[in-house]
C-alpha cells in the first residue's frame, strides 16, 4: 500500500506526472481498467479511482498468490508455518514483475527528487532535534510518559517510543512549540 500511497503523494505534488507512469505497465493495465468503467472528467476522482484500483489489483493478487502458497506448503497450523522453509506471504511472480517498473519509477523519480530529499533531510533533524531534547531535559516530556523514566525505564526507549508515537503533524507542532521563541507552548 506504501507505494501506492506514496505514487498518490507525488501525483498530487506535481513530482510525478502521468506521462512517467505511461512507460509502467501496471499503472497502463490499471487506467485501462478504470477507463472501461467510463471516462471521468474529473482529474482528482479519476486519479482517487486508479489509486485504489491499483491498490485493489495488489491486495487481491497478494491474497491469492498466499492461499495458493499455503495450500502448495500444506499449512494447517502455526508450526506449519514456522517449519516453512519459503515465503508463505507473497505476490504471485506476474505481480512481482508487474511492481519492478512503478518500484523503480518511484525510487528514481520521486524517492531522490530534491524536493523529498530535503523534506526528508529536515524531517531528521526535527526528529533528532526532539529525541536530544527530551532525553536530555526529561522534564519536557508528558507526565505519563515522563514517568516511565522516572520508574527506571532507559530514556532512549521511553523518548523513541513517544517520537514513533508521533503524528507527522504532532511532531512539527511539538517541535515549533519547542523550538520556535515566537509559537505559544
Amino acid at each position: 500500500a506504501y507505494d501506492n500511497h506514496d505514487l498518490d503523494d507525488g501525483l498530487t505534488s506535481g513530482i510525478l506526472k502521468e506521462e512517467e507512469l505511461e512507460g509502467v505497465e501496471l499503472w497502463r493495465r490499471t487506467r485501462e481498467q478504470v477507463e472501461r468503467g467510463g471516462k471521468m472528467s474529473n482529474p482528482e476522482i479519476r486519479k482517487y479511482q486508479m489509486i485504489r484500483t491499483l491498490i485493489n489489483q495488489q491486495v487481491m493478487d497478494l491474497v491469492q498468490a498466499t492461499l495458493k502458497q499455503l495450500a502448495d506448503h500444506r499449512v494447517a497450523s502455526v508450526d506449519d508455518v514456522r517449519a516453512c522453509p519459503d515465503r508463505l506471504v507473497t505476490f504471485s511472480p506476474d505481480m512481482k514483475q508487474l511492481r519492478l517498473p512503478l518500484k523503480q519509477l518511484l525510487w528514481t523519480q520521486l524517492y531522490h527528487h530534491y524536493r523529498v530529499v530535503r523534506m526528508a533531510d529536515k524531517a531528521k533533524r526535527f526528529i533528532g532535534d526532539l529525541f536530544t531534547l527530551y532525553v536530555n531535559k526529561a522534564e519536557q516530556l508528558p507526565k505519563t510518559t515522563r514517568s516511565r523514566i522516572l520508574r527506571g525505564e532507559d530514556p532512549y526507549r521511553v523518548v523513541c517510543d513517544y517520537i514513533g508515537g508521533m503524528t507527522d503533524r504532532y511532531c512539527l507542532e511539538e517541535y515549533k512549540k519547542l523550538f520556535d521563541p515566537f509559537q505559544r507552548v
